[in-house]
C-alpha cells in the first residue's frame, strides 16, 4: 500500500465570530442572493495563514438577512513556493471553511425556530482575486 503525502497547507481551526438573523416573515424565502467578503493575514514568521470571511445572505423581499462572521487558521509546514502560497490562501482556504459556515446556518435558521437554510455547494474561486486584494502580509 502506497503512503498518503501530507499536505503543506493544514486546517487548524475556526470560529464563529458573529452571527446575525433578521426576519420580518414567517415565509420561506423562495430565492436568496449569497454575498461574501473574504480578508486574509499571512503571519510570514509564524508560517500561518488567517482567513476571515463574511457571508452575507438575502432573499429578494428583504424578509430574511443572515449575516456569519467566521475566522480559520491554517498552518503552513516546510518551504511552499509563492504560487502554491496563492492557491494554498486564495483557493483552497475559502473552500475549506466553507462548509463549516454552511453547517451553522442550517442549524442556526432551525434552532431558530425556520425551515433550515441549506445553502448550496459553492465554487468560491471567483473570491480570489478579491481574497488576494485583501490579503496582507506581515
Amino acid at each position: 500500500m502506497e503512503e498518503a503525502i501530507k499536505s503543506a497547507f493544514k486546517f487548524e481551526k475556526y470560529n464563529i465570530l458573529r452571527s446575525v438573523i433578521n426576519r420580518k416573515s414567517d415565509q420561506t424565502p423562495k430565492s436568496l442572493q449569497i454575498g461574501f467578503e473574504p480578508k486574509g493575514t499571512h503571519f510570514k514568521e509564524d508560517n500561518r495563514f488567517e482567513l476571515s470571511l463574511g457571508v452575507r445572505i438575502e432573499d429578494e423581499g428583504e424578509n430574511l438577512l443572515i449575516e456569519v462572521d467566521a475566522s480559520a487558521t491554517y498552518i503552513l509546514e516546510g518551504e511552499v513556493s509563492e504560487k502554491m502560497l496563492k492557491t494554498f490562501f486564495y483557493l483552497n482556504a475559502p473552500a475549506i471553511l466553507f462548509p463549516y459556515i454552511r453547517a451553522y446556518i442550517a442549524t442556526l435558521t432551525t434552532l431558530s425556530g425556520m425551515a433550515p437554510i441549506n445553502l448550496p455547494t459553492l465554487n468560491l474561486t471567483q473570491l480570489a482575486p478579491q481574497l488576494e486584494k485583501n490579503t496582507h502580509w506581515v
